[in-house]
């Protein structure tokens, strides 16, 4: 086993197949390094204008309930490659990403794994990778 650099790996998935990628690519970063492996889904809430309500995020039932089958199946993949792993979804009033990192500040020695949007060429340059 390598040096351990992480105790905990954090992985932002949404279903689609560069977020499998990403959870791939985590579970053998995760097993590599004997780190706990986080699988994440992001609901970013709706804010009024550009003004965050003065209560914490919410994440609908229905949303959540939506998502769990995917998650769980993520969950099992990891654990049956040996690697201890939880599932989550997060409500977050920003994007996905600065939820990504307020998750993973939860965590001693961890870093982000996500996915790329898959975008090449002009769309890359403009709305980025």
């Amino acid at each position: 086993m390598a040096r351990q650099l992480w105790k905990t790996i954090v992985v932002g998935v949404d279903g689609s197949k560069y977020a499998e990628s990403a959870l791939d690519a985590s579970i053998a970063l995760a097993k590599c390094q004997g780190a706990k492996l986080i699988i994440a889904n992001v609901y970013p809430n709706p804010t009024v204008l550009g003004f965050l309500p003065s209560y914490a995020p919410q994440v609908p039932a229905e949303y959540e309930s939506s998502v769990k089958t995917l998650l769980k199946k993520y969950e099992e993949r990891a654990k049956s490659a040996g690697v201890e792993a939880e599932s989550k979804v997060i409500g977050a009033w920003s994007n996905a990403g600065g939820a990504l990192i307020a998750e993973a500040g939860k965590y001693e020695d961890s870093v982000i794994v996500v996915g790329t949007r898959g975008f090449t060429g002009l769309k890359s340059t403009v709305l980025g990778s």
